[in-house]
């Protein structure tokens, strides 16, 4: 019988693969508007112009947003086949099924998750003072 944390693990793996579908079915739409707004005759007027070059960085930005999601979509799920979903990549923690519920891409706990983001900043983490 599975045990809480393995029914978590489970429901979480549903909304990501449920995600992942919307996010595809979203991104063809945007690749078809993407398409017809390239397809369509400019008009010189500057305005108009400037309006459709505008809603073209926005459905670029949409698509290449959805693509990246797409790809940490799949990483998670390749983790969760590989049994290693969950688990910190720094301590070998459990992450809490709280925070996977909020961040599904979690690869870190949140003590962990917080040094390397300092890290990454050049700041630097400082122990705890020691009574």
């Amino acid at each position: 019988m599975a045990t809480s944390r393995e029914k978590d693990l489970m429901r979480i793996r549903a909304i990501l693969q449920r995600r992942r579908r919307e996010l595809l079915s979203a991104s063809d739409g945007a690749h078809r508007e993407l398409s017809a707004l390239k397809e369509q005759e400019r008009d010189p007027e500057y305005e108009e112009n400037a309006q459709s070059e505008l809603a073209d960085y926005t459905l670029s930005s949409l698509v290449e947003s959805q693509r990246r999601e797409v790809m940490l979509i799949d990483a998670a799920l390749r983790r969760m086949d590989m049994g290693v979903f969950g688990t910190c990549v720094d301590c070998g923690a459990d992450i809490p099924i709280e925070r996977l519920e909020a961040l599904p891409f979690a690869i870190r706990c949140e003590e962990d998750a917080t040094r390397h983001e300092l890290e990454m900043r050049g700041g630097h983490t400082t122990a705890a003072p020691t009574l």
